[in-house]
């Protein structure tokens, strides 16, 4: 009788202790999981106090986790029973506190270094507002990228900076952004809330995620954006500054440099110098700076800017031709054929292309058969075969009695079998009519052909 106690007590526990599948978002059984399933206790972070020794509500707003096996409990009182031995010499040594830990993702595609600044300030303005000032422990720093779209120099900078570079070698669209799904992914399985997260990236497709770390792990969710991230994923996160924050230099570095000058300008001139040429190791008088002749100032060579390539068809711009192919193929910037599926990574290939192939876009119609056609001639040579024939119809305006613009050739719509006599005579006037107006205007522009004697 006191196992069937022991297995129903058992049982009875499982009802009110939580399902990890479901709090995760993927229990399988449903209804007929035997744990319990309380949608309230997703959103809390918090554990009830008066579990599980009181507390036998069924939808307690609170997390019910399952209770440790007995074999712990009385190993615990086994050793709780046991006398006590202090040592004042021998310590254990502190427990480290998840919520002290801040993680950086950084997807530098998508906010990339600015030209003339280097990653090392960034990184270190980014660590001054995130790290220090707030009194939090770093954990990792990590940016993800094709590792060739990154000049050597700032490579180097990165690694002065103690910043993990990711390399993604997957040139499709969207390679990066699942490189740091996982990297979150692993993160929240490692780590317990309420640590910080932050991605320095201004994607909207983060949203989904960044939703579920801050609201159902319980995670500070942090995000360093560019100027065309939108309102949904500020929104999201806990926090959010923008990318020019950081990139920007501070007031302190840029008024340093006028203090400084004033400061060597003050310093009054040294009447006493060590003469070089004497050996006897002793000052002697020189001349004052006054009296000195002025020394011819050499005009230093103007620096020479590095050439960059900037991308057709975004602001991006890189230190070589390799790495602007390489983005483009990454984020699909490419200039497509209208008549095929061949890319091109510059508009005068794809125009040279077109030309070469003659894959223009279609200009000419057939009425009768709707075929479209990219010159007048392939138009006509259709018409002929088909059978598909019409009249000339001008795309503009008519003026003077004949047409300015290129026209189409329009098919005539199917003649009726029976035709009243009424209906011909008056086609006859109007063709008649066309021919003489077109006879006059010929005529007209070329008098010497036909007033010949």
């Amino acid at each position: 009788m006191a196992r069937a106690t022991i297995g129903s007590t058992a049982m009875e526990m499982k009802t009110f202790t939580d399902c990890m599948y479901f709090i995760n978002g993927h229990c399988k059984l449903n209804d007929k999981c035997r744990y319990r399933h309380c949608p309230t206790a997703i959103a809390q972070v918090k554990n009830c106090f008066k579990w599980p020794k009181i507390c036998r509500d069924a939808k307690c707003p609170y997390r019910h986790p399952a209770p440790p096996p007995r074999n712990i409990e009385k190993n615990k009182n086994k050793f709780s029973s046991e006398p006590k031995t202090t040592s004042t010499l021998i310590s254990s040594p502190p427990k480290l506190q998840q919520e002290g830990l801040i993680s950086f993702f950084w997807d530098i595609e998508n906010v990339p270094i600015p030209k003339a600044q280097k990653p090392f300030d960034i990184v270190q303005r980014i660590r001054q507002k995130l790290v220090i000032d707030v009194g939090l422990r770093e954990y990792s720093f990590s940016c993800f990228c094709n590792s060739t779209t990154i000049s050597q120099e700032n490579q180097l900078n990165l690694f002065h900076a103690n910043v993990r570079i990711v390399h993604v070698p997957d040139r499709k669209s969207g390679a990066v952004d699942r490189q740091i799904m996982l990297e979150l992914d692993r993160f929240e399985r490692a780590h317990r809330p309420p640590a910080t997260i932050v991605l320095i990236s201004g994607d909207i497709d983060f949203v989904g995620k960044l939703s579920d770390l801050r609201h159902q792990a319980g995670f500070h969710v942090i995000v360093i954006h560019n100027k065309p991230a939108k309102e949904e994923l500020k929104a999201t996160v806990n926090a959010h500054y923008p990318w020019e924050l950081f990139t920007q230099k501070s007031t302190n570095e840029v008024n340093n440099l006028p203090s400084l000058m004033t400061e060597l300008a003050s310093r009054a001139p040294q009447p006493y110098r060590m003469n070089t040429q004497n050996k006897d190791g002793l000052l002697h008088q020189v001349e004052s700076a006054n009296m000195r002749a002025p020394t011819p100032v050499r005009s230093r060579p103007n620096p020479v800017k590095k050439q960059t390539y900037p991308c057709p068809k975004c602001s991006s711009e890189f230190d070589s031709i390799q790495a602007v192919r390489q983005h483009q193929e990454a984020k699909d910037h490419l200039f497509d054929c209208p008549g095929c599926d061949e890319l091109f990574t510059t508009l005068d290939g794809q125009t040279q292309h077109k030309k070469a192939k003659g894959h223009y876009d279609a200009e000419y119609n057939c009425g009768q058969c709707n075929r479209r056609f990219n010159q007048l001639d392939s138009l006509n040579q259709h018409q002929r075969a088909t059978g598909h024939n019409g009249f000339a119809s001008p795309v503009s305006n008519i003026s003077d009695g004949f047409f300015h613009e290129p026209f189409v050739l329009l098919s005539q719509p199917p003649t009726p079998p029976k035709i009243n006599k009424t209906t011909s005579d008056i086609l006859e006037d109007a063709a008649m009519t066309v021919i003489q107006q077109g006879i006059a205007a010929l005529v007209q522009h070329y008098p010497t052909m036909f007033n010949k004697k």
